[in-house]
């Protein structure tokens, strides 16, 4: 049951954007008001029964249209509303149900429908950041608060104990393959993946491969048909069991995915690699998490869908040598996202 008074954050399907958005609310859950998590079911999953939030409010399959997410707001009586996606749909149903605190991105003519926000677009900044001014912009005196560990609910992380003392995992170290990406451009190499799953397997540890998409299950299928030794988890698991799988993990090797920011944000060391894509915007933020770029080369931070060049560099040719130190690296002495 979702009290009434609660505040309502609207999260987007991209679970990446979801957790920085998340991780900008701190301060917000730090005060003690009442989060209620409302969007795509996938997403919200994740936050389901986990500290910070009194409730989950998961679309139905389709995205809900204007007069349906008025009237969900208006059975429920939230206090406000924080509508972080860039989108005009969940403020305009908050205008509409009488919510008088409408918290938002300006763009795009949004400020019509907000009661207070800040601008998102055309920032050089971290995508945190950005979030964090448009909170402080509609809850001026809450101030910000440190990082603290994501946990998924207890559930999801007995069943990922269970499952791991199945597949005898109970007491061994493993390393944690986050191969899911929105484009083939920020996908890691396959031959870096085989190195390091190699690498790691012949100094005891375990790896597990997660993700998601149908491009995923078939890069995983590509990476344990060299390396029978993988556990292949791409395709199975909700987000909560994934997170809940990364929380025990000695080291996650990922690209730029909602995976590296799930991991990030759940406090475990995770190595980045970026290519196409731009750190200083949308690095994981944690106190183990850290970037690894193939700095010889200046076509970094295209943006491109796909990769025009032959070899993919960025991705395809990243030190092997560099990327298993980095692993393995003391976390006290990592950065905490791009350098």
């Amino acid at each position: 049951m979702i009290p009434s008074g609660a505040l309502w954050v609207r999260f987007p399907r991209f679970v990446g954007d979801a957790v920085m958005m998340h991780q900008a609310a701190e301060g917000l859950r730090a005060a003690g008001l009442p989060l209620v998590a409302w969007g795509p079911a996938a997403t919200v999953e994740l936050f389901q029964d986990t500290a910070g939030y009194v409730g989950t409010a998961p679309d139905p399959d389709r995205k809900p249209g204007l007069l349906a997410a008025a009237a969900l707001l208006r059975r429920h009586r939230p206090a406000a509303v924080l509508a972080l996606p860039k989108s005009m749909r969940a403020p305009a149903a908050a205008l509409v149900a009488g919510v008088r605190k409408r918290v938002g991105c300006t763009d795009g003519g949004t400020w019509l429908v907000l009661s207070a926000g800040a601008k998102y677009k055309n920032r050089d900044d971290h995508a945190i950041d950005r979030y964090l001014d448009i909170i402080h912009q509609g809850f001026p005196a809450v101030p910000d608060a440190p990082f603290q560990p994501f946990r998924p609910r207890t559930e999801s992380l007995e069943t990922a104990a269970t499952l791991r003392r199945q597949l005898g995992l109970d007491g061994r170290p493993y390393l944690a393959f986050a191969i899911g990406a929105a484009s083939h451009s920020k996908r890691l190499g396959l031959g870096t993946l085989v190195a390091i799953a190699r690498q790691g397997l012949s100094e005891g540890y375990g790896i597990v491969v997660l993700g998601g998409g149908e491009y995923d299950l078939a890069w995983a299928a590509k990476l344990k048909a060299e390396v029978p030794e993988v556990i292949d988890l791409t395709g199975k698991l909700p987000w909560s069991r994934s997170a809940a799988w990364l929380c025990g993990a000695s080291s996650v090797l990922a690209n730029d995915s909602g995976l590296s920011h799930v991991a990030a944000a759940c406090g475990v060391r995770v190595v980045t690699v970026f290519g196409p894509t731009v750190p200083r915007h949308t690095a994981p933020q944690g106190p183990k998490a850290s970037v690894l770029r193939n700095e010889t080369l200046t076509c970094l931070e295209c943006l491109e869908w796909m990769c025009p060049l032959p070899g993919h560099p960025c991705m395809d040719q990243v030190p092997v040598e560099q990327l298993w130190e980095a692993l393995m690296a003391d976390p006290t002495q990592m950065s905490a996202g791009a350098p």
